[in-house]
């Protein structure tokens, strides 16, 4: 592992791009301009079945969240912190082992530690990773791949490696997802798979203290929906820590399209002391569950900006900067429905609950953004916000010689094979990686007027 850190730290080329920046002014209202940076980036090494496709490896993607962290005092350029999710995965075949079966993710490089990057923007020139700092945990680093299973923040994946070999599992597997810093310099990562959330000393990397649902965090957070834990963190002036879990919770396999409400959650560092608070579903989301968060960044102690993005019942994806405010909004904690069940299986309004107030601000398709994963959101000014996206580290799964996906196939774990649909061998289909052809991209957005001022 140490070859690959040293290899991520020491390569100097990013992805090649004949236009790393560019400027636009769109006739949207509210907004004076964007500016769009390719983001240069070190690469991942691999050496694969797939080296053809990456003759310099992965590009290392950074955009699962984004925090301001100042400018440059001698040249103001801007720097960002970062993070990496869990690593460069697919989607894969089931794995059958007897009558079981359990569903897979493609690991091509399985030892990949998640990490913390810093980013540097040269204001109208160029945007580049400057740092990159693995995540390490008692003693070692940590991986992404997933924890075994009946432990806290299982998912029920197993990880394969190109070959279709079962991947060992990670007793401290960390998929972050949100990253920001506190005033004692510390920072604050939150993961998919527990949820949890990581208080990480940024000098070292190393994780001083981990929550997860039942040892820091309300119990009920372990229904999350597998891979939708949680995905944005921010630190409020007065030092709360507030977490946003990416969809809604899926109590016993049944609450994940009926609820209509996503769980923010608020920690007190100095006290241990948590809240929870109501984020609305928007009506024109058919299916409730289709609602994914992807960032959230404080304007203030009760007011913050919120990434809210899926696909809506008209099928078009959509990626909207959302401000939102808890000032008003009801502790979930503790409370059920008047049946003893839990919120998700009826409506705010029958348990007396007030939920977080809630306006659009930017649809950021109207400003030119492509990328399917908006996933991190700073504010820079109170009338500027940076927005990054997660290019899955440029990679896709690819099946060769079939037809479908990869999770339309079963790897049979006995027979070594691979096995259709309908259970038949499919020898001549091979599951592996392709380029997605996406680049890390940082849009820099100036509005008119400050963004908490659209509630």
């Amino acid at each position: 592992m140490s070859r690959v850190l040293s290899s991520l730290l020491l390569m100097a080329a990013g992805l090649a791009s004949a236009e790393p920046f560019s400027l636009s002014t769109p006739a949207v209202p509210d907004v004076a301009a964007v500016e769009r940076y390719e983001v240069r980036t070190p690469f991942v090494p691999y050496a694969g079945t797939a080296k053809a496709d990456f003759p310099q490896g992965l590009p290392l993607a950074v955009g699962s969240s984004l925090r301001f962290k100042g400018y440059d005092k001698k040249t103001s350029a801007l720097e960002f912190w970062s993070v990496t999710d869990r690593g460069p995965n697919g989607d894969a075949p089931a794995v059958k082992t007897g009558s079981a079966s359990m569903p897979a993710k493609l690991f091509p490089v399985a030892d990949f530690t998640p990490a913390i990057a810093q980013l540097r923007v040269d204001l109208a020139q160029s945007a580049e990773v400057t740092r990159v700092l693995p995540i390490r945990e008692g003693g070692r680093p940590v991986t992404g791949r997933p924890l075994a299973p009946g432990s806290t923040g299982a998912t029920g994946e197993v990880g394969l490696a190109e070959t279709m070999a079962s991947l060992p599992y990670d007793p401290l597997g960390l998929d972050p997802e949100g990253i920001d810093i506190d005033r004692q310099g510390h920072l604050w990562v939150v993961d998919e798979y527990g949820p949890f959330l990581a208080e990480i000393d940024s000098q070292t990397g190393n994780v001083l203290r981990r929550l997860a649902p039942g040892k820091g965090l309300p119990d009920i957070l372990r229904y999350r929906q597998p891979n939708r834990g949680f995905e944005g963190v921010t630190v409020t002036p007065s030092g709360k820590v507030v977490a946003a879990v990416q969809s809604t919770l899926d109590i016993d396999g049944k609450t994940r399209h009926s609820a209509r409400f996503v769980r923010l959650v608020e920690f007190d560092p100095a006290t241990g002391a948590t809240r929870q608070f109501a984020y609305p579903v928007p009506e024109h989301f058919r299916k409730a569950g289709d609602l994914k968060l992807g960032d959230i960044a404080a304007l203030s102690d009760t007011r913050f900006a919120v990434i809210e993005q899926g696909k809506d019942a008209d099928k078009k994806m959509h990626n909207d900067v959302v401000v939102i405010d808890t000032a008003a909004a009801t502790d979930l904690s503790g409370k059920t429905l008047a049946d003893g069940r839990a919120l998700e299986f009826g409506t705010l309004a029958e348990a007396g609950i007030s939920p977080v107030k809630r306006a659009q601000a930017i649809d950021l398709r109207t400003l030119g953004w492509t990328a399917e994963k908006a996933e991190g959101i700073a504010v820079i000014e109170p009338n500027q916000i940076a927005i990054i996206n997660d290019n899955d580290f440029g990679l896709t799964t690819r099946v060769e010689g079939g037809k479908g996906n990869a999770d339309d196939y079963v790897w049979d774990s006995g027979s070594k094979r691979l096995l259709d649909a309908k259970g038949a061998p499919a020898d001549g289909v091979r599951v592996g990686i392709a380029p997605n052809g996406e680049a890390t991209q940082l849009f820099v957005i100036t509005l008119t007027r400050p963004l908490k001022d659209w509630l």
